[in-house]
C-alpha cells in the first residue's frame, strides 16, 4: 500500500463523543449518513479470528450493487475503533482495505478522524483507475459523509437525508476536482500518511 496515498479525513464536531461514537459505530445510523454504502448490516457469523462480520452494499445506479464485507478489529470505546473492509465482488476496484477511527475529545467537541488505505484489484487497469479517479473519489466521497455526520450531530437532522443527493455530491466532487477548497470549519481531506498536523481549527467557541 502506497504510505504517502493513504485517506485521511478530519472533522471538528461540535458535539459531544458519545453521540459521534453512536453514530459512527451503529450500523443503522453509520449507514444513513455515509455515503460510501447503501446499507450496513451485521451477520451471524464470525471469520476465522473470531471477529463478527458485517455485510456492506452499495447501489449504483441501475440496480448494479457492490457488496463487501468489513469487520471491526480493536475497539477502545469513544477513543479509537480498527476496521478491516474486503471485498470479493469483481465490481469492486477495492480488494482488501484497513483503517482506524480516532476520537478526540476537545473542550466543545470532538475531533474525529479516519486513516484509509486499500489494496485494489485489476492489475495495471486497476492501478490506472485508482490513481486518475477512483482514489480521489472515495477520498471527497469519505470527507462529504464527515461533513454530513458534523451536521448532523450538530442538530441539523435533516443533513442525512438531504446530502444523500447523488447529484449534490457530483458538483461538490466537481468543484474540488478543479481546486475548489473546503469552507471554514467544515471536513477536510487529503491524501497523504495520516501523520500530518491537523488542519482544523479546533479552538473552543
Amino acid at each position: 500500500m502506497a504510505k504517502a496515498r493513504k485517506i485521511v479525513v478530519e472533522a471538528w464536531i461540535p458535539a459531544p463523543v458519545e453521540l459521534v461514537w453512536e453514530r459512527s459505530q451503529d450500523a443503522d445510523q453509520h449507514a444513513s449518513w455515509d455515503l460510501r454504502f447503501t446499507t450496513i448490516g451485521y451477520l451471524p457469523e464470525t471469520d476465522a479470528r473470531g471477529y463478527h462480520l458485517m455485510d456492506y452494499r452499495t447501489r449504483i445506479a441501475l440496480g448494479v450493487e457492490i457488496v463487501g464485507v468489513g469487520r471491526y478489529l480493536h475497539s477502545t470505546p469513544l477513543r479509537h475503533s480498527t476496521f478491516e473492509l474486503d471485498s470479493e465482488d469483481w465490481k469492486s476496484i477495492i480488494r482488501d482495505g484497513r483503517g482506524i477511527w480516532h476520537y478526540e475529545p476537545r473542550p466543545g467537541g470532538t475531533h474525529f478522524k479516519t486513516v484509509y488505505d486499500y489494496e485494489h484489484r485489476h492489475g495495471a487497469l486497476g492501478r490506472a483507475l485508482d490513481r486518475l479517479v477512483f482514489r480521489r473519489l472515495l477520498q471527497l466521497a469519505t470527507e462529504w459523509s464527515f461533513e454530513t455526520l458534523r451536521q448532523w450531530c450538530a442538530g441539523d437532522d435533516s443533513a442525512p437525508d438531504r446530502r444523500r443527493s447523488r447529484w449534490r455530491f457530483g458538483l461538490f466532487f466537481l468543484r474540488r476536482w478543479l481546486g475548489g477548497k473546503p469552507a471554514p470549519g467544515t471536513a477536510r481531506s487529503w491524501l497523504g500518511t495520516g501523520r500530518e498536523p491537523s488542519e482544523l481549527d479546533m479552538s473552543p467557541t
